[in-house]
């Protein structure tokens, strides 16, 4: 098996607004693959598709070469972000052992072996030091890093990460890429953001989704014609110094709404 998913000719979309249609798209294992689009455009969409939420309406969907469903235990997913009551009494261990969930026997207490793992993935992103501090207590970059944390604990073979350093400061950005860039020798990550520059330093190729479409060349450069059919208006990558890009909008006559969609890197 040489390929870590495949959309192919896939068509879907809610409430009968497609979303992507005939999409066809190959990712081999290993690495990092960025996805960037304006919102609504499909980049969550794709997500669920991978981890078997949403079912394509035409086409076929194959994850580590089975149906997503099957899949799931070597699937690995952090969320955008986890809204918390301010009394909830879990600590950020416990969340980072929730990982395990499906992995075990309902109502099984961690193993050692599980512990173990836990607080290794924890080192690694530096914040074992954190493990007994209560979830509402940490801020938004830390809880963020414990999400990681809990998705790598399943030692997936795939990564899906929905915008994985919104909330996070610099520190915090770096040791999420820093771990990706380390683990991804043998596993497979997919990225979603809009901060377009993070995702040129720090990927090995970019997918940019919208206009019910997926354009990827297996690079980190994307076509001028795919960005403005995806943005609705022009938009260029300009360099700074590679392998740096910055997604910014030009032209008098562009009125899109660029703070929602993501348009300035």
């Amino acid at each position: 098996m040489t390929h870590a998913f495949r959309l192919q000719a896939v068509t879907c979309g809610y409430r009968g607004h497609e979303v992507l249609r005939a999409v066809d798209l190959d990712i081999p294992r290993g690495g990092i693959l960025g996805l960037i689009g304006p919102n609504g455009a499909g980049k969550s969409t794709v997500l669920r598709l991978l981890l078997g939420l949403l079912d394509p309406q035409a086409g076929a969907v194959e994850v580590l070469g089975v149906k997503p469903r099957q899949a799931r235990p070597k699937v690995g997913y952090v969320p955008q972000s986890l809204v918390l009551e301010r009394d909830l009494p879990g600590t950020l261990e416990d969340l980072v052992l929730a990982g395990f969930l499906g992995l075990r026997r309902a109502g099984s207490a961690p193993t050692s072996q599980d512990l173990e793992r836990a607080h290794g993935w924890m080192e690694r992103l530096r914040i074992a030091d954190l493990r007994r501090r209560k979830l509402s207590e940490l801020s938004g970059g830390q809880l963020q890093l414990g999400l990681v944390a809990r998705a790598l604990v399943r030692e997936p073979e795939l990564l899906l990460l929905d915008e994985p350093t919104a909330n996070a400061d610099a520190r915090a950005e770096g040791a999420v890429f820093g771990l990706l860039e380390d683990c991804c020798r043998d596993r497979t990550a997919v990225v979603v953001s809009h901060d377009v520059g993070v995702l040129s330093r720090n990927v090995d190729s970019i997918a940019c989704v919208g206009a019910g479409t997926i354009v990827h060349h297996g690079t980190r450069e994307v076509p001028q014609d795919a960005l403005e059919a995806a943005y609705g208006c022009p938009v260029e990558l300009i360099a700074h110094g590679h392998p740096h890009r910055v997604l910014s909008v030009h032209g008098p006559d562009c009125h899109h709404d660029h703070a929602s969609c993501g348009g300035h890197g």
